[in-house]
């Protein structure tokens, strides 16, 4: 029996790998896309359902970081700053889905300007399907149509509300901002933890 030197034997190895087919087969491919297409039917429906919890949180963490963001600035610069709600748009209103925009400060050329003729940022809109549904100001007072302004003062002792959230699913979320602590809790469904609510 003749002995294969080792380099032919290295070649005639190479021969055979580079002759194999690399990838995978049309059998294996079919049953890889079968695989995923049933997670997916079952996985779509179930997220879908979660959907419009996670509008409503982003919705609120969206808001409490602008309402953070304006009650710090308010008392790092000394001036009073808030957050102007529309909750039923009006026929100047651009879209028909309630919205916010934070109040900048009045100039320093003329610190008494009003609310009314300050020039708002830009309006921060609402994820798809939420909406404001009303504001409870300090004292409990409702605000459920229109728009409010809610300002906060330099001292960080005014602008404590709540804001409820509610999908076209019906569910609500509400958010308390206690403008004292700056703590800010969101709760789902309806306000009734806030009942003893005052600033």
């Amino acid at each position: 029996m003749r002995k294969v030197p080792t380099r032919e034997r290295r070649y005639a190895g190479a021969l055979r790998l580079r002759g194999a087919s690399p990838g995978f087969t049309f059998l294996e491919l079919i049953i890889v896309l079968a695989i995923i297409s049933f997670l997916m039917a079952i996985g779509i429906p179930s997220f879908r359902h979660l959907t419009p919890r996670y509008q409503l949180r982003s919705a609120a963490r969206s808001l409490a970081s602008t309402l953070e963001h304006t009650r710090l600035s308010a008392m790092s610069r000394g001036l009073w700053m808030g957050v102007h709600y529309v909750i039923t748009p009006g026929t100047h209103d651009e879209g028909d889905s309630s919205y916010y925009q934070a109040i900048p400060p009045a100039p320093e050329d003329y610190p008494e300007q009003p609310v009314a003729d300050r020039q708002l940022l830009p309006p921060e809109r609402l994820p798809t399907g939420v909406k404001i549904q009303k504001v409870i100001l300090a004292g409990n007072q409702v605000v459920d149509r229109g728009y409010i302004n809610v300002l906060f003062s330099p001292m960080g002792n005014s602008g404590s509300h709540i804001v409820v959230f509610e999908n076209n699913d019906g569910m609500i979320l509400s958010m308390k901002m206690s403008c004292i602590t700056g703590v800010i809790d969101v709760v789902e469904g309806a306000e009734q933890a806030f009942e003893n609510f005052v600033e």
